[in-house]
């Protein structure tokens, strides 16, 4: 029989507790040295509490990888949305996934394990949130295209050009030892890359 949950608290808020407890012990000691007592000890919560939400430790790191993704395509999506140049624009979209996912994984002593044997278990989750950070990457640039910011066709079209930032995205670790170090990488990668398609 499994436990189940006592209404003093509602899931979402335990599940939640679960969720950043898991993936901060992730971050500091990966996935093979991060018991569930542990997670359960940080997470303030019973042990059998996180098995009522989670089957077993890899359906947590399953968890916790969605829940990076769904927030990295959430921050995204807010970039988009934002004022200002449209380079200026692109670089906050592109940081959205690329810095956060640096200060998430990429700056954790166990990057390789998180990125390695461990991700194969969420590779659909993360082919679904690239598609949907390309999507949104792409709708963003071909606004500006139509609002005569950009001229997509000097940058080769709206998809290819994506998946250039996004290149551009995966290099802007190179010499960074900080999310702020990485920021001002892609700002002026993005910059570059955009140059020659700025209207005006």
């Amino acid at each position: 029989m499994r436990f189940s949950p006592d209404d003093t608290e509602p899931r979402s808020d335990k599940r939640a507790q679960i969720l950043h407890a898991a993936l901060e012990l992730f971050r500091l000691y990966g996935f093979r040295k991060t018991s569930v007592d542990q997670i359960a000890r940080v997470a303030s919560v019973a042990k059998p509490t996180i098995y009522a939400y989670f089957a077993d430790k890899e359906a947590l790191f399953v968890a916790v990888c969605e829940h990076v993704l769904d927030e990295m395509v959430a921050r995204a999506e807010r970039a988009a949305a934002s004022k200002g140049a449209i380079a200026s624009r692109v670089a906050a979209v592109v940081s959205a996934k690329f810095t956060y996912l640096y200060e998430i994984v990429h700056a954790s002593p166990h990057a390789a394990e998180l990125l390695g044997s461990q991700a194969a278990l969420a590779k659909d989750t993360e082919l679904r949130a690239d598609a949907a950070y390309l999507a949104l990457l792409v709708r963003v640039l071909e606004d500006a295209r139509d609002a005569g910011e950009l001229d997509l066709a000097v940058l080769g079209g709206a998809k290819p050009f994506a998946r250039l930032l996004m290149q551009a995205g995966h290099g802007a670790a190179y010499g960074a030892t900080n999310a702020t170090e990485h920021r001002a990488n892609v700002k002026r990668l993005v910059a570059a890359l955009m140059k020659a398609g700025l209207a005006g």
